[in-house]
C-alpha cells in the first residue's frame, strides 16, 4: 500500500488454489461491499479531488498522518488538508501510520506520536487508527505491532486495524488481534482468511490512488468498532463476512459432521464449553452443537469458560493465574528461552486447561494447547502439577 513516502506497487503471483468451503467471495460479488481510498503527500488535498473520488459506493478514505518517531519522524504536511477536504466531500476519514519500530520503546514511542498527532486534528478516539506494516527493516513485526496497538489502546484508541500485504499474513508476521486489512493485487480475492478489508488497486480509475473493498464496514460506515469487544464472557460472536454466515457442526475436529445449519455474522451465542482440537478452538453451543472459535471474535480461547478434553470428559488438569489483580501473563509460543509472544494475555484469576507441562531453565511451562504455553511461576502451581508426575 504505502512505501515509506513512495508509492509501491505490491503484485503477486496468481493464487491456483481451490476456494475451501467458506472461501472468500470473488472480486464479483466483492463490488457489493462498500470502497474506500488512502492517501498520502502524493495525492491532492482540495475538496473537488475528494468529491470527485465519492460516490455511493466509495464511502471512506484512510489518511496517512505520520511515520516513524524521534528524529525520523514524519508528518505528511497535507494530512490537515486533507482530513478537512475529505470530511466536506461526506467520506469516512480514518488514520494511518507507516510503522518502522525496532523495539518496544520504539512501538511505544511511534504510538504515542501517532496519537498526539491525530489528537491535533481534533478527530476522536473512536477514529479507526490503522498500523501500516510492511517495512522490510522491521526486526520484530508482530511483537512490536501488539506493543504499538497495546499503547495505542492505552491511550483509549480501541478502533484499530493491521494492515500489511498478503504474503506477511501468510508468513505470521503480525497479530491478528485486531481486524486486518490486506494488500493483494492482480488476483481476485483478498486470498487471507477473514479480512476485514482488501485492497485490490494502486491506480484506480487511473488516478494513482489505492482502492479497497471494506467487507466489514470499519472504513466506510462504522458498523464495527475494530475490537474484539463482541466476544465477552461466555458469549461469542460471529465475526465473518456480513450478510454470511458459518456452519454449526455436530461434534467437532476431523470427525464433525455439518449440522445443517448456518450461524449469522453478528449473532450471538452462549457459550458452554470449550476444546482445542486440529490445532484451533471449538466452541459448544449446547448439546453436541459446535462452532469453529476462528470465526468469532475470540479465536483463541475464553476466559471463564469449561475446557474438556477431546474425549469429552472434564479436564482436571488445570491451572488458575496467580498475577496482580487487574493485569495479566503472556501467552507464550514455545518455552524457555526460545519462546515467542502469542500477541496475547491471560487475566489473572482466570482458570485454564492443561495439555502437558515442561521443566526448563529452572521453571515448570504449561501447555494450554497447540503451542501455546505460560510459565508456571504465575499461576497457582509453580512446582508441577501431581497430575503428570
Amino acid at each position: 500500500m504505502h512505501s515509506s513516502r513512495k508509492k509501491r506497487v505490491l503484485l503477486t503471483a496468481f493464487l491456483t488454489f481451490f476456494v475451501a468451503l467458506f472461501g472468500f467471495n470473488s472480486i464479483a460479488q466483492a463490488t457489493t461491499y462498500g470502497m474506500f481510498a488512502d492517501v498520502a503527500s502524493y495525492q491532492p488535498d482540495d475538496v473537488l479531488f475528494f468529491k470527485n473520488l465519492a460516490t455511493n459506493q466509495v464511502a471512506g478514505v484512510v489518511v496517512k498522518i505520520t511515520e516513524g518517531s524521534g528524529s525520523g519522524a514524519y508528518v505528511n504536511p497535507k494530512a490537515a488538508n486533507q482530513i478537512a477536504s475529505a470530511q466536506a466531500a461526506g467520506l469516512k476519514v480514518s488514520l494511518y501510520h507507516y510503522a518502522r519500530y525496532n523495539g518496544a520503546s520504539a512501538a511505544k514511542a511511534e504510538a504515542d506520536f501517532f496519537a498526539g498527532q491525530a489528537a491535533k486534528y481534533g478527530l476522536g478516539k473512536d477514529t479507526v487508527m490503522v498500523a501500516d506494516v510492511e517495512d522490510n527493516s522491521l526486526s520484530n513485526p508482530y511483537g512490536d505491532t501488539v506493543t504499538f496497538q497495546q499503547e495505542l489502546a492505552r491511550l483509549g484508541y480501541n478502533n484499530q486495524v493491521t494492515y500489511s500485504m498478503a504474503s506477511w499474513f501468510w508468513a505470521n508476521k503480525l497479530p491478528r488481534n485486531y481486524p486486518i486489512w490486506v494488500a493483494n493485487y492482480g488476483v481476485d480475492k483478498p486470498g487471507v482468511d477473514n479480512a476485514a478489508a482488501w485492497q485490490y488497486t494502486s491506480n484506480y480509475n487511473g488516478q494513482s490512488v489505492d482502492m479497497s473493498y471494506d467487507f466489514s464496514g470499519i472504513f466506510t460506515t462504522g458498523s464495527n468498532t475494530g475490537t474484539t469487544a463482541p466476544s465477552t464472557g461466555d458469549t461469542a460472536t460471529i465475526n465473518y463476512i456480513p450478510g454470511y454466515g458459518i456452519a454449526l457442526w455436530n461434534g467437532y475436529g476431523a470427525n464433525r459432521t455439518y449440522a445443517g445449519r448456518t450461524l449469522l455474522t453478528g449473532s450471538k451465542w452462549k457459550v458452554l464449553a470449550q476444546t482445542y482440537a486440529d490445532g484451533e478452538y471449538w466452541y459448544n453451543l449446547g448439546g453436541n452443537q459446535w462452532i469453529q472459535g476462528k470465526y468469532t471474535y475470540a479465536p483463541t480461547g475464553m476466559d471463564g469458560v469449561t475446557t474438556i478434553n477431546s474425549n469429552g470428559s472434564s479436564n482436571s488438569k488445570a491451572i488458575t493465574i496467580k498475577y496482580v489483580p487487574g493485569y495479566g501473563i503472556a501467552l507464550w509460543n514455545g518455552y524457555g528461552a526460545s519462546r515467542k509472544y502469542a500477541g496475547r494475555t491471560l487475566a489473572n484469576a482466570s482458570s485454564w486447561a492443561v495439555y502437558g507441562e515442561k521443566y526448563v531453565d529452572g521453571e515448570y511451562w504449561y501447555n494450554l494447547g497447540g503451542d501455546q504455553w505460560v510459565e508456571g511461576q504465575y499461576t497457582d502451581s509453580p512446582n508441577g502439577l501431581p497430575a503428570f508426575q
